[in-house]
């Protein structure tokens, strides 16, 4: 096979395929209706905890921040997403009322934390993307440090659903969305006691007497409509935690052992034998003391 053809070599041909592919990528990424986000073009020039993510002067709404995690569970689906985006899109308002420039908040991509839904990449049920969500927009702040453990302190302890009596189905975004089920009429509520998804979701599913698809009378799925809430509510305390702690509201988190692991914790996180990391009650997977392979 010839090299060359009409003047033009494997080599230029090479060079300037690339180059035009390269140009054509810029100019693509920064045109109106381009499938390439800009935001995600940009997300990499960003800094965590800098001005690249500020603060809005009027603080968050979180009311409008829990609907926002409920109708991103409902209608795009996932709570890992739906957590994250719900105070992505909390912030975006927040400076667009006050007129101030999100910087880092217009760029970052709404859904960065998808991973997380279902319990983490491939629905493996580990960490509640309600969780991780809040916490991954936390460390763009460099706050999950600070702040990150106050979430998962205030996950564990509730009694989901919580009831969420400020969504009345505004279109939040494209199309129609369900409807939240009143309170009075979920099937059950129960406290994870457990950050992860495995945990969480199966005790309610107990607790409500029902299997993954059990719907209501009209069609809504049970289970959706309670990891909605438990999406909503997760962001919109964080929003309001946020709030708190910009306003100087808010003193130093600490985290409290739970009285029911204090002294397995006490005894395998001291110095002798130090074989146990983590904040996790101990009893929602350990019933009995467990010593070794059994």
């Amino acid at each position: 096979m010839e090299d060359t053809k009409k003047g033009l070599t494997r080599r230029s041909f090479i060079i300037k395929g690339s180059t035009a592919v390269g140009a054509l990528s810029l100019a693509t990424a920064f045109s109106a209706g381009s499938l390439i986000n800009p935001r995600e073009v940009n997300a990499a020039n960003l800094n965590p905890g800098t001005t690249d993510f500020p603060w809005p002067a009027a603080g968050l709404d979180v009311e409008k921040i829990r609907n926002y995690g409920f109708y991103n569970y409902q209608k795009i689906g996932g709570c890992g997403l739906g957590s994250a985006r719900a105070l992505i899109q909390g912030f975006l308002d927040a400076h667009a009322a006050a007129g101030s420039a999100p910087v880092g908040w217009a760029q970052v991509p709404l859904n960065l934390y998808a991973w997380a839904n279902g319990g983490g990449p491939s629905n493996w049920g580990t960490i509640c993307g309600a969780i991780a969500g809040p916490v991954g927009v936390l460390n763009l702040m460099n706050l999950h440090g600070t702040l990150g453990s106050e979430v998962f302190e205030w996950y564990v302890k509730q009694s989901f659903p919580l009831a969420l009596n400020t969504y009345n189905g505004e279109d939040l975004g494209s199309g129609t969305t369900v409807l939240p089920i009143l309170d009075g009429d979920v099937a059950g509520h129960s406290v994870p006691d457990s950050p992860l998804c495995h945990i969480s979701v199966s005790k309610w599913l107990t607790a409500a007497n029902v299997n993954l698809n059990a719907a209501d009378g009209s069609g809504r799925n049970l289970k959706k409509d309670r990891c909605g809430k438990v999406t909503g509510d997760t962001a919109a305390f964080t929003a309001d935690m946020l709030n708190k702690y910009f306003d100087l509201t808010l003193g130093t988190p600490a985290w409290t052992k739970p009285a029911a692991m204090a002294g397995c914790y006490d005894c395998h996180t001291s110095p002798t034998i130090k074989n146990v990391e983590t904040k996790m009650s101990c009893t929602p997977c350990h019933t009995e003391p467990v010593s070794g392979r059994k």
